[in-house]
């Protein structure tokens, strides 16, 4: 946007250098009224034709910086992303493990709490009697500190 500031400025400044020095010019030149006359009307379709140069100028510069703008890849981090990512995931299995591991607490001190639970596991079949959890309830409980 600073450049299009810029250029708007320039070609403003422009346009009323060549109005001023083309009215001198005219001045110098008209000696009769006809002539006066001649010299306005051509200083009126140069204005006009610089008019639209300018115009012309000012909207292929806009269309330069629309283009620049959009050939522009978006600013990201894609390292900051992948990083954080990362930490997620591996927080996320930090926390699963620990959730199997106190689950697996609870199981043993159901075993050691309850009959009716030891004997859902006998009567439950190979399935029951395969949870590692359940296999030896009378071993201390033992949670790895918190990370």
């Amino acid at each position: 946007m600073n450049l299009s500031k810029q250029s708007n400025l320039l070609l403003g400044i422009l346009l009323c250098t060549v109005i001023g020095i083309m009215a001198n010019v005219s001045r110098g030149k008209s000696s009769s009224g006809l002539e006066a006359t001649q010299d306005l009307g051509s200083l009126d379709r140069r204005i006009s034709l610089l008019e639209q140069r300018f115009y012309s100028i000012e909207s292929s510069i806009t269309r330069l910086q629309q283009l620049v703008v959009s050939q522009r890849p978006p600013v990201s981090q894609p390292g900051s992303s992948d990083r954080e990512l990362n930490l997620l995931r591996e927080e996320t299995q930090r926390l699963s493990l620990r959730l199997n591991e106190v689950e697996c607490g609870l199981i043993k001190l159901d075993e050691r709490t309850t009959n009716s639970a030891r004997d859902t596991r006998k009567s439950g079949g190979p399935a029951m009697a395969a949870d590692p959890c359940r296999l030896n309830p009378d071993a201390p409980l033992r949670l790895p500190t918190r990370p």
